[in-house]
């Protein structure tokens, strides 16, 4: 019985961690920096936002769905893509966005 007891208690825990884990999303948008945001979300903002990003702006994440404006925790993930049009693997937390992984959109 005390076996049966501690096998049901772990996959408790297991499964509270699952759903405490971010989830994995890919998504669709354009690199933009803090300053400019959503108004960035173009092609002809390249430069400016390359600009931007030299002189100490925050790159962020533009979603082409809704135009929601995300903070990228690991900058250095994007820093090549400032200004571009990319789609995006990564998870949300704690209000930032988390890059795995980037790559030029369709």
């Amino acid at each position: 019985m005390k076996k049966v007891s501690v096998f049901v208690v772990c996959c408790l825990v297991l499964s509270l961690a699952a759903f405490a884990a971010p989830k994995s999303a890919k998504m669709t948008g354009w690199i933009s920096d803090s300053m400019c945001g959503a108004k960035g979300a173009n092609a002809a903002h390249k430069d400016c936002a390359e600009k931007c990003a030299k002189g100490g702006e925050a790159l962020v994440f533009v979603d082409d769905k809704d135009h929601k404006v995300m903070k990228i925790a690991n900058q250095d993930s994007v820093k090549d893509h400032a200004g571009e049009h990319v789609t995006i693997e990564g998870s949300e937390k704690d209000g930032s966005l988390q890059v795995d992984k980037v790559t030029a959109a369709k």
